[in-house]
């Protein structure tokens, strides 16, 4: 791979030949300002999602124990950073359900008696540890500014940057304690490195791409793909380079740039249990026990005792390991699955294909579909894909990877790393003569975020009608993830004249801690009464709400919350 740096567009546009103009630090100063207070506002905004009531707990235990086996299926480092708060403000600690080292996840009852413990002070340790998270994301739009200044010069990394600033899915995702938007941005920055070290092999990008790839590594655990495709790409150009002395520098470079990442990544775990025989492990997924028993507890398994393999010491924390195996026991498990009203335990292979479709705003694929005409009519196009190219093959192999998992379809935010790549496609746009195509559709995404916000976890385009009928093709993560339930309580307290009230909500605590003192709302039947209902919840594959689907509702609760009344006698 050819000196990017040296093509003649690049010259004329990078930043790397010549200074960002003072209007463009204006504009990219003033997305990030404006990033931090969207995502600043929904920290405090929105109650504690699912996952998030586990995460902080866990990221506390960290802390406190030094250990990293409490919700082992994703790396520490997220979790951790977002606890750190915790050490200096006063809370409640209830470790009562906490079982070291156990495969069976206790993270959420752990998460459950934290909320129970702190009651109503636990949103305000939340929204701290939410805050703690948001420079993260700014990590990733500052990348997408850097790296679409290198592709189309200043005005296709403000373009890059603004489709990241105001995308309702990392606006959302950005203001919570889980992994997803930090390992789409430590994803984007480490294909950054490491495509600078492709284009320009010395010992500076070496070392800066090292660590960037230890801290994707740290974010999540599917990004273990990275050392074998980095090695890969790696060797290509290894192979392409016919200076011997240039060729063994190199080569050198290249294990310093797969030994820091390890590094940092073992760093992250404090070395527990690196270099453990890959046979000295207790497996219990298909695909590493070998054996469908295993995914019951008390019989675990290793296909790798008796063979070669197994005597190979693992270069990866024991917790790391686990988590992989935890997790993929957990995609072993037959779950429903929901897409275009339609439940299933089998799953789609175009399940995320749907997915992004109806969870990108339609400005967004407008200005990627300009980006890809415009660089096909650039006269360095194959230049900047070849750029680009760590960014779109480990998102390309990522992405094939999660839709072959079809057991289980319920979270888009699983292919979130996809999004840099579609930002840094539509940055090309920026080329064409006609500046007004690239600004519509911009107004159009800015627009539409807005419109929805402050619900951008709802948020769904207009293809399948908006956030309104979302809950019609995807639910979970997608659109109701318990983060209204503030706003349920809230409005009940606001209306105490309609009583009797009662609450059917997603949630992994008692909703009580959060001083929500109404009663469940009966299944299987219409009772008199005001009743708020989780958009999820009256989708439940097992009809436990399906009374309600075809009545009216009064009135809405963000897009997450259907209110009915049922008025006394039952009609």
């Amino acid at each position: 791979m050819r000196n990017f740096a040296e093509s003649p567009q690049f010259a004329a546009s990078g930043p790397s030949q010549k200074k960002v103009s003072l209007a463009a630090r204006w504009a990219i100063t003033g997305l990030f300002v404006i990033h931090l207070a969207l995502a600043g506002f929904l920290a405090w905004h929105q109650s504690p999602t699912q996952d998030e009531v586990a995460h902080l707990p866990a990221g506390l235990c960290v802390w406190r124990f030094g250990r990293t086996d409490l919700y082992l299926v994703n790396p520490p480092l997220v979790r951790a950073w977002a606890a750190i708060p915790l050490l200096f403000v006063d809370h409640a600690e209830n470790w009562t359900h906490d079982v070291p080292h156990s495969p069976r996840r206790c993270e959420w009852d752990v998460g459950a008696d934290f909320v129970a413990a702190n009651g109503e002070r636990s949103l305000w340790l939340y929204t701290l540890a939410r805050w703690m998270c948001l420079p993260i994301s700014v990590v990733g739009l500052w990348v997408c500014w850097r790296w679409g200044s290198e592709l189309c010069g200043e005005y296709g990394g403000l373009l890059a940057a603004a489709l990241w600033c105001f995308s309702p899915n990392l606006l959302s995702h950005g203001a919570l304690i889980t992994s997803d938007v930090a390992a789409t941005a430590f994803g984007l920055l480490a294909a950054w490195r490491y495509s600078h070290w492709l284009d320009q092999s010395n010992w500076k990008n070496a070392l800066l791409a090292g660590p960037a790839l230890g801290l994707a590594l740290l974010a999540k655990t599917y990004w273990i793909i990275l050392p074998p495709l980095w090695l890969l790409l790696g060797s290509v150009e290894l192979w392409r380079t016919r200076v011997p002395r240039r060729r063994r520098a190199m080569a050198l470079q290249l294990i310093i740039v797969l030994a820091l990442g390890l590094h940092l990544l073992n760093m992250g775990y404090g070395y527990q249990g690196t270099g453990r025989r890959l046979d000295q492990y207790d497996f219990f997924s298909k695909l590493l026990s070998g054996s469908a028993r295993s995914l019951e507890f008390d019989a675990p398994g290793n296909r790798f005792r008796g063979h070669w393999v197994g005597e190979v010491p693992v270069p990866f924390p024991r917790d790391y390991v686990r988590g992989i195996d935890i997790q993929q026991q957990d995609l072993d498990r037959e779950h429903w699955s929901y897409l275009l009203g339609e439940y299933r335990q089998s799953g789609w292979w175009y399940y995320y294909l749907v997915g992004l479709a109806v969870k990108v705003p339609l400005g967004t694929w407008c200005l990627v579909l300009l980006g890809i005409v415009a660089s096909q009519r650039h006269p360095d196009s194959s230049s900047r894909w070849r750029s680009l190219c760590p960014l779109w093959t480990s998102t390309l192999i990522l992405f094939v990877l999660v839709s072959a998992e079809t057991g289980m379809n319920r979270h888009v935010r699983y292919v979130f790393p996809v999004l840099p790549l579609l930002y840094l496609t539509a940055a090309q746009a920026v080329s064409l003569n006609q500046k007004w195509l690239v600004a519509l559709p911009l107004a159009g995404v800015i627009t539409a975020s807005l419109v929805v916000y402050p619900h951008s976890l709802s948020f769904f385009n207009f293809l399948c009608g908006g956030p309104t009928n979302g809950s019609a093709v995807l639910l979970d993560s997608n659109i109701d993830w318990g983060q209204d339930l503030i706003a349920a309580r809230n409005w009940i307290r606001a209306h105490p004249e309609y009583r009797p009230v009662t609450l059917a909500c997603l949630h992994n605590f008692s909703p009580e801690a959060l001083g929500i003192d109404v009663p469940d709302t009966p299944p299987g039947r219409l009772t008199a009464g005001w009743h708020l209902i989780s958009v999820h919840l009256l989708n439940d594959p097992h009809g436990t709400f399906a009374v309600y689907r075809n009545r009216v509702p009064v009135d809405r609760i963000g897009f997450s919350f259907n209110i009915y009344h049922v008025p006394d006698p039952v009609d």
